[in-house]
């Protein structure tokens, strides 16, 4: 049922939306302007959920993303930059260092519902209950939820559309060539805040590779991207969504269902008869020596072969 048909009485989902970024803001002050930092092995985000009367289900996708989305945040300080300018995704990654799971997935869904109107999120009241209770139902596919990322985009280079398309302009010119880059895997998104340095590419593969995707990518201008995770399907269970991501020097596997880590890596994997990929995200990792840049005067600090950054423009992160 639709949100704005659906009776919810007292329970107003833009108002709870914004005491959950309030809250947000809180944790952040409380532990002096720093957002955690919990280290992904102590994270065990359960299947599903429950905040207030609203019963989570079907969330393997939306647990998948968030898992991968955490990993990103604490890979590098740009990526820390980058949420932090998003007041939902900065939530979602503040919730899950706290370990408040259920704020973590109910800030996502109800920024879906309310601010960008998934048609894919269905609620309904539930059935044989004197009391107010809903369900959520969050079947989905993970380019559903690539919405919420949309302000972070600098652009995006579609698998079949753009490869013969001019860029509009310089900085398209600059991005669409590092973005040729990734073009082989799928369609591209490039986040970040300056918009001559890509600081995430997503890639949305949706089942286009059957092989083991690169490891490593370097763009034309020496810039060096670690694959951070991929969002995949089994063959033999191919309605549910799992994440593989990075542990130190080793990979794991994080299935909702089954809370502990399995051994996963990308070199191993059967990619042709047991996983499917879905998306994959790759991070652009400061390098030592900084390398020569279109447009732009290389900054001091090794962040690969970045550009100055105006005065105007935002820089530092918040942790």
């Amino acid at each position: 049922m639709d949100y704005e048909t659906l009776s919810l009485g007292e329970f107003d989902l833009k108002t709870m939306l914004n005491h959950l970024l309030k809250q947000a803001d809180e944790l952040v002050m409380k532990s002096l302007k720093r957002l955690p930092m919990t280290s992904l092995d102590m994270i065990s985000l359960p299947a599903n959920g429950q905040y207030g009367p609203f019963k989570f289900i079907n969330m393997c996708v939306i647990d998948s993303i968030l898992m991968a989305s955490y990993c990103c945040y604490l890979k590098t300080d740009q990526v820390r930059s980058l949420f932090g300018t998003h007041k939902i995704v900065r939530a979602v990654v503040v919730f899950l260092g706290a370990k408040m799971y259920n704020e973590a997935k109910a800030c996502w869904l109800f920024a879906q519902i309310v601010l960008y109107k998934s048609s894919q999120i269905i609620i309904t009241k539930a059935n044989n209950t004197d009391t107010q209770q809903f369900e959520i139902n969050a079947w989905s596919e993970p380019t559903d939820h690539l919405n919420i990322f949309n302000e972070l985009v600098l652009v995006k280079y579609h698998f079949d559309e753009d490869r013969n398309s001019p860029p509009a302009s310089i900085c398209q010119e600059v991005l669409f060539k590092i973005l040729r880059t990734f073009e082989h895997l799928g369609d591209v998104r490039s986040l970040g805040i300056n918009e001559y340095q890509p600081t995430l590419i997503l890639v949305d593969i949706n089942r286009r590779m059957d092989t083991t995707p690169p490891l490593i990518i370097s763009d034309c201008y020496s810039r060096v991207y670690e694959l951070q995770f991929l969002l995949m399907t089994r063959k033999s269970f191919h309605n549910h969504v799992i994440v593989g991501l990075p542990f130190y020097d080793e990979w794991a596997l994080y299935d909702d269902l089954k809370p502990d880590y399995k051994d996963f890596h990308p070199k191993s994997a059967n990619f042709k008869e047991d996983f499917i990929i879905l998306l994959a995200g790759y991070v652009n990792i400061p390098q030592d020596e900084p390398q020569d840049v279109p447009f732009g005067i290389a900054e001091e600090g090794g962040y690969g072969s970045r550009v100055f950054i105006p005065y105007n423009q935002p820089k530092e992160h918040l942790d």
